[in-house]
């Protein structure tokens, strides 16, 4: 039986509303046919002479209706069969050529209708698949929502695409679109500008520019400052033939000022566990990069496992790869969980590599403002290695303890790792110029702060910034690490390379710990490994209770403290004498010190 006129125009006032943003085009079938003109037909043309509205349909008809569309969907579950045994519960719209599936007008594609229409049938995503092809948004200010298992392709500007689960998004050209809370899936960001990435739990993030050819990626932020613009990037990869591992979370690929912030990469998504067994880079940088800024994520569980006959592991956090300048690594967590704890670290936390075409400059690794310092903890390797052609690479500030390795490796010419000797004069060359570390002579601490003494041979007449280190024991080399940033100093050499330093630091650290510390050349933010460890003694301050006199009241705080008092006994420790216990020749010392004695 025909469809009659009246019945086709009811059908017609159904499927088109209007709405704020135009009308909209309903979608009432799987089946992606096309019984109307291409060239012409409009939303005044719908439905064909079958009495349906198809997806190309669709689309033809806001392509040639002027204002903005929305296309939604009410697809009958009687229609839910093509890959329902793949996808149940969901509608599939499917194409063989998909040669429509070309929006070049404003228009929303809008999922969500279909789950207003027959309910919430795929619980944790959308109720409509695109199958078959890439949907390539041509115009500028297109949105889409709601959709599952599908590709979306963003050419034009202004677009957004937000709460699909397990798709494929792409940015290519245009630029400032938005891809927000979608799950699942990959976003890929082409030769495409000023776009924001936030709140999405994904596999995988690459931003991909082409800088020989003037198309940079550019000025792209991969998440925010505000937790609601977090994403959990959880890493993806794959085994090769020999069952090695390969991938990783982030990709930088010839991207300009690309900001990367406040994520969780490499974990899932309550950052507890290891992501993808197969991620061996965090984020990666590829090819040549310049001004790219990581800042405050959390970069863990980056760790790919060989599968087959012989075990091994591969995983660098932050892989810093290629060519271009200006990177800067600030108030990152590298290698803990969620509960801040050092257990999922990669072989190495942070990594720099060589490149015919490189190496990248003006490398920063944290810094001595507030929240600058990373903390890079839990590697099965190094906490930082630096290349042998990277010439200065500065670390400043940062928290690296529990490393199976050296906090800090200097890589010589030789690819020779592990503690690099100084050297006269400071004339051997490597990664950060092998620069030579302080030599630190003595420690002491008490309530006033932390004194540390030493000297620094290296280069002559040049200036150095020395910082300050401190951990519960000292690393099995002997060298480092450096748990807490307690300050620096700035020694200038003299003609002989010499330069003593004699600094008094604000911090109080307990009697046993481990100070250590590292220098970088001014002129070339080159900074050494750690330097060897020396324990921490009590600092000889007689005034034991900190009212700023020294009389018998500090003798009794002693007596008490040795006791087990310690209410009136501002000292970390009353082992005055430094004999390893806390007894009666320590009020002994005390009364001394108050009566006149040299400590």
């Amino acid at each position: 039986m025909g469809i009659t006129p009246r019945t086709k125009a009811l059908l017609a006032m159904l499927a088109t509303s209007s709405v704020c943003w135009g009308q909209t085009i309903t979608v009432d079938i799987s089946d992606d046919l096309i019984d109307v003109n291409p060239d012409t037909a409009t939303i005044a043309d719908l439905p064909g002479p079958d009495g349906h509205i198809s997806f190309s349909e669709a689309v033809i008809a806001s392509n040639n209706t002027p204002g903005r569309q929305t296309i939604g969907f009410a697809i009958p579950t009687s229609e839910w069969t093509y890959l329902d045994w793949y996808f149940p519960g969901r509608a599939v719209v499917h194409t063989v050529g998909g040669f429509y599936w070309r929006v070049d007008s404003e228009v929303t594609i809008d999922g969500t209708t279909q789950t207003a229409f027959t309910g919430d049938t795929n619980p944790g995503g959308g109720e409509v698949v695109l199958w078959g092809t890439t949907i390539y948004l041509n115009a500028d200010g297109c949105s889409v929502f709601g959709l599952d298992n599908s590709s979306v392709s963003v050419t034009g500007s202004n677009g957004l695409i937000e709460g699909n689960s397990a798709a494929g998004i792409e940015f290519f050209g245009g630029s400032g679109s938005t891809a927000r809370n979608n799950s699942g899936g990959h976003i890929q960001i082409d030769r495409s500008s000023n776009n924001v990435v936030v709140g999405n739990t994904v596999q995988r993030v690459r931003v991909l520019g082409w800088i020989a050819n003037g198309q940079p990626a550019a000025n792209n932020r991969i998440g925010g400052p505000a937790p609601s613009d977090r994403n959990y990037i959880t890493g993806m990869g794959t085994w090769n033939s020999q069952g090695w591992p390969g991938g990783y979370a982030v990709q930088l690929f010839n991207a300009v000022g690309t900001l990367i912030e406040n994520n969780w990469i490499g974990t899932t998504p309550d950052g507890l566990h290891q992501g993808h067994e197969a991620t061996t880079m965090g984020i990666y940088f590829d090819d040549e990069n310049h001004d790219t800024t990581i800042r405050g994520n959390r970069i863990a569980g980056i760790l790919g496992r060989r599968i087959g006959q012989y075990p091994g592991v591969l995983g660098t956090a932050i892989s810093i790869y290629g060519s271009g300048s200006g990177v800067s690594i600030i108030g990152n967590t590298i290698g803990l969980n969620a509960n801040g704890e050092p257990v999922l670290g990669s072989v190495t936390g942070i990594g720099t590599t060589n490149y015919y075409l490189g190496p990248v400059q003006n490398v920063v690794i944290g810094g001595t403002a507030s929240g600058e310092g990373n903390e890079i903890a839990g590697h099965l390797g190094t906490g930082i290695s630096v290349a042998n052609t990277f010439p200065g690479v500065r670390i400043s500030g940062n928290s690296i303890h529990d490393n199976g390795g050296l906090g800090i490796d200097l890589i010589t010419d030789g690819f020779a790792t592990g503690v690099t000797p100084n050297d006269p004069l400071d004339a051997d060359t490597g990664g950060n110029g092998l620069q030579n570390y302080p030599v630190v002579g003595a420690a002491s601490s008490g309530a006033a702060g932390t004194d540390v003494s030493g000297a620094l041979s290296s280069r002559p007449s040049q200036a150095y910034g020395i910082e300050f280190f401190a951990s519960a024991g000292c690393d099995a080399s002997g060298f480092g690490e450096g748990a807490v940033f307690l300050g620096s100093t700035v020694v200038t050499t003299d003609g002989l390379g010499n330069a003593p330093f004699d600094v008094h630091l604000s911090v109080q650290v307990a009697p046993g710990a481990a100070v250590t510390a590292t220098a970088t050349r001014l002129s070339t933010g080159g900074t050494s490994e750690f330097s060897a460890c020396v324990p921490v003694t009590p600092a000889c301050d007689p005034d034991v209770n900190c009212d700023g006199a020294v009389n018998g009241f500090d003798i009794q705080a002693t007596e008490e403290a040795v006791n087990g008092d310690f209410t009136n006994f501002c000292q970390s420790s009353a082992d005055l004498n430094g004999d390893g216990t806390e007894n009666g020749f320590d009020i002994e010392a005390e009364e001394q010190r108050v009566n006149g004695a040299p400590c």
